[in-house]
């Protein structure tokens, strides 16, 4: 029983020419398609047949395998190529297993971080800067402030009502013709020292209950908090700038006289040993991007790949997104494990507009751990995996346990979607 061809699926003679071939894909579309009775699988294998026959050297290579009486054809071959294709008896036929399917990809891996990595060795190359001392955080209102205020207000507050009582103990005495009795030199040492007594009374009453208040303010409790909090940030920041002049400082004794090598070529592993430090976590961070994507290459037709990308107007990065039959997952080298917050994963899925991500995949870059197995990392929400570069494409390829499988309709729409939303950093 012969095998089913490409050419099969789409209802198509391999002679066809690429318009010819583009109209049996659409009436196969029309019939395939499960909105109009067709199956999910028939609709996959017309994709698949598709994206290979309207690939020129796809179908060529396709063509060689599978139908070595077409690429023989004296119609399509010259002279020359005919010669070519001639092989010696003791070298072996290829065989004509499996069709050659391939990943589309967009984009180019490391671009973006080699390029910081260039604008900040060039800078320091040409006029280095040591770091910026962090700032004291803004003075907040001392408790003793407002404790002064209060005490003040509250003597006010008691002083005010003492001295209208008195007042109005006056004006009954002169009203009653008792009034006189203290006229005979006695009055005013008598107002003196009622004053003094009301003014001592309140000024105690005032403390007492500034007290009081203060310690059981809100306000108080709050301040002591934010000053807390912004000595422990200074202290941690005059930390970060007490390390980072340290860096600043071997960078500087490992800094050439000459910056011309340097700039002539600056991707030299010599180059690279006397950048600053943070041009050289880009420049890993492009070479780990560039493995990643190398080994993403052994992707099928099914998949969709964005290298070094940013998503929506906040501009959120991811360096690999790859589109599957199990959905959207994002791939970034491990040493970003520590800055994928929560925040930018949802940011990233706001901006492409999906609920969420069906996995991360952390790859670890390092020789050693190229055929790491994959280890389950269970610290997120989402399915998250480390996995060395090797083990990646299978990993893709088999499926990740634990997340459903879509049909290929749903698969494109998601593709789109994300083709829609990114922008190559």
């Amino acid at each position: 029983m012969s095998r089913e061809t490409h050419y099969d699926v789409l209802g198509a003679p391999h002679t066809s020419s690429a318009t010819e071939l583009k109209r049996a894909y659409r009436r196969a579309l029309r019939t395939s398609h499960p909105d109009v009775g067709g199956s999910a699988e028939s609709f996959r294998r017309v994709q698949s047949a598709w994206a290979v026959l309207s690939d020129t050297a796809r179908r060529a290579e396709y063509d060689r395998l599978h139908l070595p009486q077409a690429s023989a054809s004296p119609k399509t071959e010259t002279r020359r190529e005919r010669a070519s294709s001639r092989r010696p008896a003791s070298e072996p036929a290829p065989s004509a297993t499996a069709t050659p399917t391939f990943a589309t990809v967009h984009g180019h891996p490391g671009g973006s971080s080699r390029a910081r990595y260039l604008d900040i060795s060039r800078e320091w190359m040409l006029s280095p800067r040591p770091p910026t001392p962090p700032a004291k955080p803004p003075r907040l209102r001392h408790e003793r402030d407002r404790f002064l205020h209060m005490w003040g207000v509250v003597c006010l507050q008691l002083l005010l009502p003492f001295a209208l009582v008195v007042m109005v103990l006056w004006i009954v005495a002169a009203s009653t013709g008792n009034l006189p009795s203290f006229a005979e030199g006695a009055l005013f040492p008598a107002l003196r020292q009622v004053a003094v007594g009301i003014f001592g009374v309140a000024f105690l009453c005032g403390g007492v209950v500034a007290t009081m208040r203060l310690v059981t303010s809100r306000a108080r409790a709050e301040v002591r908090r934010s000053r807390s909090r912004n000595r422990s940030i200074y202290a941690e920041r005059r930390s970060e700038y007490r390390a980072s002049l340290r860096v600043f400082a071997d960078d500087l004794s490992r800094r050439p006289s000459n910056a011309d090598v340097f700039l002539r070529s600056p991707y030299s592993p010599d180059s690279v040993t006397v950048a600053p430090a943070d041009a050289r976590v880009e420049f890993a961070r492009a070479v780990a991007q560039e493995q990643i994507a190398v080994a993403l290459k052994r992707l099928s037709a099914e998949f969709t790949v964005w290298h070094d990308v940013r998503v929506g107007n906040d501009g959120a990065y991811a360096s690999h997104l790859v589109v599957g039959p199990q959905g959207l997952f994002l791939v970034e080298p491990l040493s970003e494990r520590s800055r994928l917050d929560p925040s930018r994963l949802g940011a990233l899925t706001d901006a492409i507009g999906v609920t969420g991500l069906t996995g991360i995949l952390f790859v670890d870059p390092d020789p050693a751990a190229v055929n790491a197995p994959p280890a389950k990392l269970g610290d997120r929400p989402v399915f998250t995996w480390r996995v060395g570069t090797a083990r990646l494409a299978p990993m893709l390829e088999g499926g990740i346990p634990g997340a459903e499988r879509g049909q290929s309709w749903e698969v494109g729409q998601l593709a789109e979607r994300v083709s829609r939303r990114v922008a190559f950093a």
